[in-house]
């Protein structure tokens, strides 16, 4: 029954030693883009208002590579129509922050799909 308690008590530390290396605390922050992948898009629709009063919105955005991916996420407000967004994006978590920037601000390869 002690060794048992011993490699069960081994293998919590183990596994929270690994959850501390991997769950920073600036990974923890929506609006960091620590440990997500940033995606841009340009907003095309006015969004679904939903029952939480936020608006949904379905967006094709692209990484700094040019690689496009379908992104879900709702604002508080209802996005300008032409504003360009970067995205923070997580696997587990989806969109966690949205923020509005200039077309100059795009990466390169992002301002060649939307000029042509």
């Amino acid at each position: 029954m002690k060794k048992i308690l011993l490699v069960l008590g081994f293998i919590i530390v183990i596994f929270g030693c690994l959850l501390m290396f991997f769950m920073t605390p600036d990974k923890l922050i929506p609006d960091s883009p620590a440990g997500k992948t940033v995606y841009y898009t340009m907003v095309n629709d006015f969004g679904v208002l939903n029952e939480d009063k936020r608006y949904d919105y379905k967006l094709t955005a692209y990484n700094k590579k040019g690689k496009e991916k379908k992104l879900e996420f709702s604002a508080g407000k209802q996005l300008r129509e032409g504003a360009y967004l970067q995205l923070y994006y997580t696997k587990l978590r989806g969109v966690t922050h949205w923020e509005e920037v200039t077309f100059e601000e795009l990466p390169k390869t992002v301002q060649q799909l939307y000029t042509k």
